[in-house]
Protein backbone atom coordinates (compact mmCIF):
# COMPACT_ATOMS: atom_id res chain seq x y z
CA UNK A 1 0.00 0.00 0.00
CA UNK A 2 1.41 3.49 -0.88
CA UNK A 3 1.59 5.75 2.06
CA UNK A 4 1.93 9.49 1.27
CA UNK A 5 3.66 11.54 3.32
CA UNK A 6 4.14 15.48 4.30
CA UNK A 7 7.68 15.35 5.70
CA UNK A 8 9.02 18.81 7.42
CA UNK A 9 12.59 17.75 6.92
CA UNK A 10 15.10 20.80 8.47
CA UNK A 11 14.85 23.12 11.14
CA UNK A 12 13.25 26.16 8.48
CA UNK A 13 10.11 24.23 7.83
CA UNK A 14 11.52 22.88 4.41
CA UNK A 15 8.69 20.04 3.11
CA UNK A 16 8.83 17.43 1.13
CA UNK A 17 5.95 15.60 -0.22
CA UNK A 18 7.01 11.57 -0.63
CA UNK A 19 5.35 8.44 -1.40
CA UNK A 20 6.34 5.53 -0.24
CA UNK A 21 5.97 1.71 0.16
CA UNK A 22 7.05 -0.24 2.83
CA UNK A 23 9.80 -2.66 1.62
CA UNK A 24 11.42 -0.30 -0.65
CA UNK A 25 14.46 1.00 -1.23
CA UNK A 26 15.34 4.46 -0.31
CA UNK A 27 18.49 7.40 -0.85
CA UNK A 28 18.69 9.43 2.23
CA UNK A 29 20.52 12.77 2.18
CA UNK A 30 21.83 14.66 4.74
CA UNK A 31 22.01 18.73 3.91
CA UNK A 32 23.49 21.67 5.95
CA UNK A 33 22.80 25.41 4.97
CA UNK A 34 25.86 27.49 4.77
CA UNK A 35 25.84 30.73 6.70
CA UNK A 36 24.87 33.85 4.90
CA UNK A 37 28.55 35.52 5.50
CA UNK A 38 29.88 32.04 4.00
CA UNK A 39 30.49 31.59 0.46
CA UNK A 40 28.17 28.69 -1.07
CA UNK A 41 31.11 25.60 -2.05
CA UNK A 42 31.07 24.23 -4.55
CA UNK A 43 29.71 20.16 -5.14
CA UNK A 44 29.39 17.47 -7.66
CA UNK A 45 28.08 14.22 -7.46
CA UNK A 46 28.85 11.17 -9.97
CA UNK A 47 27.23 7.56 -9.75
CA UNK A 48 28.68 4.49 -11.68
CA UNK A 49 27.46 1.29 -11.42
CA UNK A 50 30.27 -0.41 -9.69
CA UNK A 51 33.68 0.18 -7.77
CA UNK A 52 35.96 -0.24 -10.73
CA UNK A 53 34.23 2.72 -12.74
CA UNK A 54 33.77 5.02 -9.79
CA UNK A 55 37.44 4.79 -8.56
CA UNK A 56 37.96 6.08 -11.98
CA UNK A 57 35.70 8.38 -12.24
CA UNK A 58 36.72 9.81 -8.73
CA UNK A 59 39.95 10.24 -10.41
CA UNK A 60 38.94 12.48 -12.90
CA UNK A 61 37.13 15.27 -10.10
CA UNK A 62 40.29 15.08 -8.02
CA UNK A 63 41.81 16.59 -11.45
CA UNK A 64 38.89 18.89 -11.59
CA UNK A 65 40.33 20.14 -8.08
CA UNK A 66 37.80 18.73 -5.95
CA UNK A 67 37.73 16.98 -2.63
CA UNK A 68 35.49 13.41 -2.11
CA UNK A 69 33.93 13.49 1.01
CA UNK A 70 31.20 10.82 0.66
CA UNK A 71 31.07 7.47 -0.98
CA UNK A 72 27.81 5.08 -0.92
CA UNK A 73 26.94 2.01 -2.40
CA UNK A 74 23.25 0.72 -2.63
CA UNK A 75 20.76 -0.96 -5.60
CA UNK A 76 23.54 -1.60 -7.82
CA UNK A 77 24.28 2.40 -7.91
CA UNK A 78 27.85 3.69 -6.49
CA UNK A 79 27.89 7.00 -5.73
CA UNK A 80 30.57 9.66 -4.64
CA UNK A 81 30.23 13.12 -3.22
CA UNK A 82 33.06 16.65 -3.43
CA UNK A 83 33.12 19.46 -2.72
CA UNK A 84 36.01 21.97 -2.99
CA UNK A 85 37.25 24.00 0.14
CA UNK A 86 37.33 20.99 2.30
CA UNK A 87 40.57 22.18 3.72
CA UNK A 88 42.39 18.82 2.59
CA UNK A 89 45.73 18.80 1.10
CA UNK A 90 45.60 15.55 -0.15
CA UNK A 91 43.62 12.39 -0.44
CA UNK A 92 43.79 8.44 -1.32
CA UNK A 93 41.34 5.59 -1.92
CA UNK A 94 41.47 1.96 -1.29
CA UNK A 95 38.95 -0.68 -1.67
CA UNK A 96 39.80 -4.64 -0.38
CA UNK A 97 37.33 -7.41 -0.29
CA UNK A 98 39.88 -8.91 2.94
CA UNK A 99 38.80 -6.98 6.02
CA UNK A 100 42.83 -7.66 7.43
CA UNK A 101 44.50 -6.23 3.88
CA UNK A 102 42.03 -3.24 4.44
CA UNK A 103 43.71 -2.75 8.14
CA UNK A 104 46.83 -3.22 7.06
CA UNK A 105 46.49 -0.14 4.46
CA UNK A 106 44.61 2.06 7.51
CA UNK A 107 47.98 1.70 9.21
CA UNK A 108 50.11 2.08 6.70
CA UNK A 109 48.54 5.39 5.65
CA UNK A 110 48.15 6.33 9.30
CA UNK A 111 51.91 6.63 9.16
CA UNK A 112 52.05 8.57 6.48
CA UNK A 113 49.81 11.17 7.61
CA UNK A 114 46.44 10.40 6.16
CA UNK A 115 43.10 10.33 8.27
CA UNK A 116 39.99 7.74 7.47
CA UNK A 117 37.34 10.02 7.13
CA UNK A 118 34.77 7.80 5.37
CA UNK A 119 34.12 4.00 5.32
CA UNK A 120 31.79 2.14 3.36
CA UNK A 121 31.17 -1.82 2.61
CA UNK A 122 29.46 -2.42 -0.57
CA UNK A 123 29.52 -5.44 -3.55
CA UNK A 124 31.70 -7.01 -1.03
CA UNK A 125 34.09 -4.25 -0.90
CA UNK A 126 35.49 -2.47 2.00
CA UNK A 127 36.36 1.28 0.30
CA UNK A 128 38.31 3.65 2.78
CA UNK A 129 38.69 7.50 1.91
CA UNK A 130 41.96 9.36 3.29
CA UNK A 131 42.70 12.81 3.25
CA UNK A 132 45.28 15.26 4.91
CA UNK A 133 44.44 18.47 6.26
CA UNK A 134 41.42 17.61 8.65
CA UNK A 135 40.05 18.99 11.34
CA UNK A 136 40.61 16.57 14.09
CA UNK A 137 43.41 14.49 15.89
CA UNK A 138 43.81 11.61 17.81
CA UNK A 139 41.91 9.19 15.21
CA UNK A 140 41.05 5.75 16.35
CA UNK A 141 38.90 3.23 15.08
CA UNK A 142 36.65 0.60 17.13
CA UNK A 143 35.37 -3.14 15.91
CA UNK A 144 32.58 -4.56 17.44
CA UNK A 145 30.11 -7.72 16.16
CA UNK A 146 27.18 -6.42 18.35
CA UNK A 147 25.29 -3.38 18.92
CA UNK A 148 25.46 -3.79 22.63
CA UNK A 149 29.12 -4.44 22.50
CA UNK A 150 29.53 -1.16 20.13
CA UNK A 151 27.44 0.75 22.98
CA UNK A 152 29.58 -0.16 25.66
CA UNK A 153 32.67 0.95 23.23
CA UNK A 154 31.04 4.29 22.21
CA UNK A 155 30.77 5.18 26.39
CA UNK A 156 34.15 4.30 26.77
CA UNK A 157 35.45 6.00 24.31
CA UNK A 158 33.96 9.28 24.70
CA UNK A 159 34.43 9.26 28.63
CA UNK A 160 38.08 9.37 26.85
CA UNK A 161 37.38 12.52 25.36
CA UNK A 162 37.17 10.93 21.49
CA UNK A 163 33.78 11.80 19.75
CA UNK A 164 32.14 9.68 17.06
CA UNK A 165 32.94 10.96 13.08
CA UNK A 166 31.83 7.63 11.30
CA UNK A 167 29.61 4.52 11.70
CA UNK A 168 29.75 1.60 9.07
CA UNK A 169 28.00 -1.27 10.40
CA UNK A 170 28.07 -4.34 7.39
CA UNK A 171 29.88 -7.68 6.87
CA UNK A 172 28.91 -8.73 10.54
CA UNK A 173 30.96 -5.89 11.95
CA UNK A 174 30.23 -2.46 13.31
CA UNK A 175 33.00 -0.18 12.71
CA UNK A 176 33.64 3.23 14.45
CA UNK A 177 35.54 6.16 13.82
CA UNK A 178 36.66 8.46 16.50
CA UNK A 179 38.85 11.74 17.04
CA UNK A 180 39.87 14.23 19.39
CA UNK A 181 39.31 18.29 19.02
CA UNK A 182 36.34 18.01 16.55
CA UNK A 183 34.40 20.80 18.31
CA UNK A 184 31.32 18.44 19.29
CA UNK A 185 30.79 19.03 23.42
CA UNK A 186 27.72 15.84 23.34
CA UNK A 187 26.72 13.11 21.12
CA UNK A 188 24.17 10.52 21.36
CA UNK A 189 22.59 8.06 19.32
CA UNK A 190 19.95 5.47 18.15
CA UNK A 191 19.72 2.49 15.64
CA UNK A 192 16.29 0.85 15.02
CA UNK A 193 14.84 -0.82 11.43
CA UNK A 194 11.91 1.38 10.89
CA UNK A 195 12.80 4.27 9.10
CA UNK A 196 9.10 6.27 10.23
CA UNK A 197 10.28 5.70 14.03
CA UNK A 198 13.83 7.04 12.91
CA UNK A 199 11.73 10.73 11.42
CA UNK A 200 9.96 11.10 15.09
CA UNK A 201 13.12 10.46 17.11
CA UNK A 202 14.75 13.36 14.60
CA UNK A 203 11.86 15.89 15.11
CA UNK A 204 11.98 14.73 19.29
CA UNK A 205 15.62 15.24 19.27
CA UNK A 206 16.08 19.02 17.21
CA UNK A 207 13.58 19.63 19.74
CA UNK A 208 15.95 19.32 22.51
CA UNK A 209 18.74 21.45 20.95
CA UNK A 210 20.54 18.78 18.94
CA UNK A 211 21.85 18.45 15.50
CA UNK A 212 21.61 15.93 13.19
CA UNK A 213 25.24 14.59 12.39
CA UNK A 214 24.79 11.52 10.63
CA UNK A 215 22.69 8.97 9.17
CA UNK A 216 23.49 5.87 8.26
CA UNK A 217 22.02 1.99 7.11
CA UNK A 218 23.62 -1.40 7.85
CA UNK A 219 23.00 -5.24 8.82
CA UNK A 220 19.35 -3.98 8.88
CA UNK A 221 19.45 -0.90 11.15
CA UNK A 222 18.57 2.73 10.93
CA UNK A 223 21.70 4.35 12.80
CA UNK A 224 21.16 8.38 13.72
CA UNK A 225 24.28 10.15 15.47
CA UNK A 226 23.36 13.59 17.06
CA UNK A 227 25.36 16.19 18.18
CA UNK A 228 25.10 19.26 20.15
CA UNK A 229 28.43 21.77 18.84
CA UNK A 230 28.89 25.69 18.12
CA UNK A 231 27.48 24.79 14.27
CA UNK A 232 23.89 26.82 14.16
CA UNK A 233 23.33 26.59 10.44
CA UNK A 234 19.94 25.14 9.54
CA UNK A 235 19.79 21.62 8.42
CA UNK A 236 17.45 19.45 6.35
CA UNK A 237 17.42 15.50 5.48
CA UNK A 238 15.47 14.06 2.99
CA UNK A 239 14.54 9.98 2.07
CA UNK A 240 13.45 9.31 -1.53
CA UNK A 241 13.07 5.59 -3.32
CA UNK A 242 14.90 6.13 -7.20
CA UNK A 243 18.15 7.43 -7.77
CA UNK A 244 17.10 9.33 -10.67
CA UNK A 245 14.15 11.19 -8.24
CA UNK A 246 16.95 11.09 -5.52
CA UNK A 247 19.43 13.25 -7.83
CA UNK A 248 16.90 15.75 -8.84
CA UNK A 249 15.79 16.83 -5.64
CA UNK A 250 19.79 17.12 -4.34
CA UNK A 251 19.67 20.21 -7.31
CA UNK A 252 16.71 21.54 -5.63
CA UNK A 253 18.59 21.44 -2.47
CA UNK A 254 21.70 22.89 -3.96
CA UNK A 255 19.77 26.27 -5.51
CA UNK A 256 18.28 26.56 -2.04
CA UNK A 257 22.14 27.58 -0.85
CA UNK A 258 22.22 23.90 0.96
CA UNK A 259 25.48 21.50 0.90
CA UNK A 260 25.13 17.80 1.14
CA UNK A 261 27.04 16.42 4.30
CA UNK A 262 26.76 13.06 3.34
CA UNK A 263 23.98 10.29 1.61
CA UNK A 264 23.11 6.70 2.88
CA UNK A 265 21.20 4.14 1.44
CA UNK A 266 19.03 1.78 3.31
CA UNK A 267 15.02 0.41 3.54
CA UNK A 268 11.74 1.98 4.59
CA UNK A 269 10.60 -0.60 6.53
Amino acid sequence: MKRYQRVVTSLLGVILLTSMSYGEHIWVGLYTKKAQTQEKSAQSIISRENIATISNAIGEEWRRGYFLVDIVQGERTWMAVFSKGTGYTAQSLYHSGNWTKFEKMIAKKKAEGFSLIDIEYGDGEWVGIFARGVNFDSQIYTVDKEWSNFAKTTKAKWKEGYRLTKVEASDGKIVGLFAKNTKIQEQNYIHRDDWDGVRAVIKSRWQEGYRLSMIEYGEGQWFVLFAKDQNLNAEAYNGIYGWERFRKEIKTYWKNGYDIESISSGWYD
